[in-house]
């Protein structure tokens, strides 16, 4: 029988860590001295102390021992838990080429945030337009076909086009204008109701300017994507923050481009 002191100096391993491991009731010491409270141990625990500090080592919680050691399903906790490593080490690798990529463009300031998009009721129409200019006339348009039809804005959300091409063209757009409304209403007066579906992952990058440079913010997009470990699932966003509307110069526009994403090969 060993002394908490030597069979901790034998371990390498606190008296303090030995304590705690009998309060948890995984290691437990082989004799107590009812008169003086000391503790005393086998040499066979130093099999299931190794064990317990394996299992620490591979990231499991007290909790998790206790049961593993109980049921006799150390095994199956194991592979558990390296599934759960797994997917703790993909996320890593995931912040490693973003950190990589960040490194590696030097010119640029870390902007692009991958968030989710919520799910939205919006009216919305649909145009095949010569290039971005053309908005101008389309979308004050459509806002007459929603005052005509009763809409109300949802004011938490923005408003923003899909680009049916998925990718960034100045001519011959295929956009969808969506204004986020706060109730359904039956189609009508040239405008599609309907609810899109939340968006779980998106990259977004602000663009701030006219959109005769938006270009190059699709660009650095593209550039993210094909350095990091995603893939477009969906097609482009634009969510217009400020723009003509609220913002004489065109320097001050700002629009929020979001590429849905999905986790590459």
């Amino acid at each position: 029988m060993y002394s908490i002191g030597i069979f901790s100096k034998m371990n390498r391993i606190t008296i303090k860590t030995l304590r705690y491991y009998d309060r948890a009731g995984i290691l437990k010491p082989a004799h107590v001295d009812n008169k003086t409270g000391y503790r005393y141990y086998s040499s066979a625990q130093i099999v299931t102390l190794h064990e317990v500090m394996a299992l620490r080592q591979m990231g499991f919680k007290i909790a998790e021992i206790k049961e593993a050691i109980e049921t006799k399903t150390v095994s199956r906790m194991i592979e558990k838990k390296r599934t759960e490593l797994q997917e703790q080490s993909k996320k890593i690798n995931e912040k490693i080429a973003q950190a990589d990529y960040y490194l590696e463009k030097q010119e640029y300031t870390p902007q692009i945030f991958i968030k989710s998009l919520p799910q939205v009721i919006v009216a919305s129409t649909r145009y095949i337009l010569p290039n971005y200019q053309a908005l101008f006339e389309v979308v004050p348009k459509m806002g007459e076909k929603m005052i005509a039809v009763g809409c109300k804005v949802d004011p938490i959300q923005y408003c923003f086009q899909i680009i049916h091409d998925g990718k960034y063209k100045e001519e011959n757009i295929d956009f969808e204008i969506c204004e986020a409304v706060t109730e359904m209403k039956k189609n009508q007066n040239g405008l599609i109701f309907k609810e899109i579906e939340e968006v779980p992952m998106a990259a977004c990058l602000l663009h701030r300017g006219p959109y005769e440079t938006i270009g190059e913010t699709y660009a650095i997009l593209f550039d993210w994507l094909a350095h990091n470990q995603y893939e477009l699932a969906d097609n482009p966003r634009e969510a217009v923050i400020d723009g003509i509307w609220n913002r004489n110069d065109s320097r001050e526009w700002l629009t929020e481009v979001q590429f849905p994403l999905t986790k590459g090969g």
